[in-house]
């Protein structure tokens, strides 16, 4: 069934109309007709389904029925050290369908982006939201991934407060402190987890993340490329905290 985005606050009544964007891409590009069920996603858990009633600039639908999906109750809160090339776009879309709750993108001092596309990461934001929704209608995710501002290591740090259970992972640590030996706190706000870029973390910024309550963990005796080790990760502790 095709799905499509509405606006959180939209008010929903026996019969709403879509946005003229919407509209153009159910009638031009895909050519659905009268008649046809959809379902409406507003992002915050809300799913209607719907079917067309007429086609035009604005799409006007009549809604069937609503259902609301409760957001986990340990939410994942990933943050990245930005990556090179197309990277970023991939892990904005597992993690979308992995269901993790917030995306934090930062910098690093081994992150191998120079200053002047740094400065560009925020022009990609754009299409990194559309990349989240994308995933969210193929998925049938109706609770849309939070999108945060990039951040510097040290703003990264303290984010959140204790009330969060932090976790920075790093190839250098012993692998006696794993996933495999880590107690997952399903009682708090949340856990956060964070990755470093292709040439890892320096034995300073780890320091620092000890400082500021993280723990620090190894994923264990294989060596994986950044983006894999995210999306590894990610996948066994939604399974741990039962979100999978």
């Amino acid at each position: 069934m095709r799905r499509f985005f509405i606006q959180p606050d939209t008010t929903i009544t026996p019969e709403i109309f879509l946005s003229e964007q919407e509209s153009h891409h159910i009638s031009k590009v895909l050519r659905l007709s009268v008649g046809t069920p959809l379902q409406l996603l507003d992002g915050k858990g809300n799913i209607h389904d719907a079917e067309i009633v007429s086609l035009g600039k604005q799409t006007r639908l009549r809604i069937l029925s609503s259902t609301h999906v409760q957001r986990d109750e340990t939410p994942l809160r990933v943050h990245q050290s930005i990556l090179k090339g197309q990277k970023m776009e991939l892990l904005v879309q597992k993690c979308t369908e992995l269901g993790v709750f917030e995306f934090t993108p930062f910098y690093s001092d081994r992150c191998q982006l120079k200053k002047a596309e740094l400065d560009k990461v925020s022009k990609k934001y754009e299409r990194w939201q559309r990349i989240v929704e994308e995933a969210c209608k193929q998925c049938n995710n109706p609770i849309m991934m939070q999108l945060n501002p990039l951040l510097s290591f040290n703003e990264m740090l303290v984010q959140h407060d204790n009330s969060v259970q932090k976790i920075l992972f790093w190839e250098e640590e012993q692998q006696k402190n794993s996933l495999h030996s880590c107690s997952l706190q399903m009682d708090r706000a949340g856990l956060q987890i964070v990755f470093g870029p292709e040439g890892g973390f320096p034995v300073t910024e780890v320091e620092a993340a000890k400082k500021a309550d993280f723990q620090i963990l190894s994923l264990g005796p294989r060596v994986l490329k950044a983006e894999t080790a995210n999306i590894a990760a990610v996948s066994i502790i939604q399974h741990l905290l039962g979100n999978m």
